[in-house]
C-alpha cells in the first residue's frame, strides 16, 4: 500500500483504510517480531507485540505529509524497534549482571568456538538481507516455509494462494536466493 492510497482510503473510512493496512502487512510484520522474538517469548507475547506494532502504526503515521512511494519501510522500522525493545525486557528479565572483578575475569576465557558463532550469526543475518530482499510474497513464503517449517498448505491459506502456486513460487524464490548469495560470495 502506498502512502496515497491509504490517505485516499483514510479520507473517507480511517478504519477502513487501517484494516487494509493490518491485512496487508500483517505476515510482515509478524516475521520480523517472531524472527526476533522466537528463542525467548511466547506465542501470545509474539501476538501482542504485534498488535502493539499495528497501535503505534496507526497511532504515529501522519498520512498529512506528502509523501510518496511504499508504506512497509514505516512500518518495518517500527516493527524492529518495538520487537527489540520487547527482546530487552523480556531477556533482562532472565539474565541478570555479574559484576566480574578483575582477578575473576582472567579466569574466564573464551570459547574455542567463538568465531564459529560469529560467523554463522554473520551468515544468518546476510541470508535475512537476501531474503528480504526477494520481496513479497516469496520473502514471506520462504521465511515460512524453511524458518517457520509451514506446508505449502498453510502457507497457501495464510496468503489467498494455491499449494501449488506456493511451491512454484518457493522453488523460483530459492534460485534468485541462491543468485543473489553466490554474488555474495556465500556458499551453503
Amino acid at each position: 500500500m502506498t502512502h496515497d492510497e491509504f490517505r485516499k482510503i483514510s479520507k473517507s473510512s480511517l478504519e477502513k483504510a487501517q484494516r487494509m493496512l493490518f491485512d496487508e502487512y500483517f505476515n510482515y510484520v509478524y516475521t520480523i517480531v517472531f524472527s526476533r522474538l522466537r528463542s525467548c517469548a511466547s506465542r501470545e507475547d509474539i501476538e501482542e507485540c504485534v498488535g502493539d506494532i499495528f497501535a503505534d502504526v496507526y497511532m504515529y503515521y501522519d498520512d498529512k505529509k506528502e509523501l510518496s512511494g511504499d508504506i512497509s519501510g514505516f512500518i518495518g522500522a517500527v516493527a524492529r524497534r518495538k520487537s527489540a525493545d520487547v527482546y530487552r525486557r523480556l531477556t533482562k528479565k532472565s539474565f541478570g549482571r555479574i559484576s566480574i572483578d578483575d582477578e575473576e575475569a582472567e579466569q574466564f576465557e573464551a570459547p574455542d568456538n567463538t568465531e564459529d558463532t560469529i560467523e554463522k550469526k554473520e551468515l544468518r543475518g546476510n541470508l535475512i538481507k537476501c531474503i528480504e530482499r526477494l520481496g513479497e510474497p516469496d520473502s514471506t513464503i520462504i521465511l515460512h516455509k524453511y524458518f517457520f517449517m509451514r506446508s505449502s498448505r498453510e502457507i497457501a491459506e495464510q496468503l489467498s494462494l494455491t499449494p501449488e502456486a506456493v511451491r512454484t513460487r518457493c522453488s523460483r524464490a530459492l534460485k534468485k536466493l541462491k543468485e543473489k548469495l553466490t554474488e555474495m560470495n556465500i556458499s551453503l
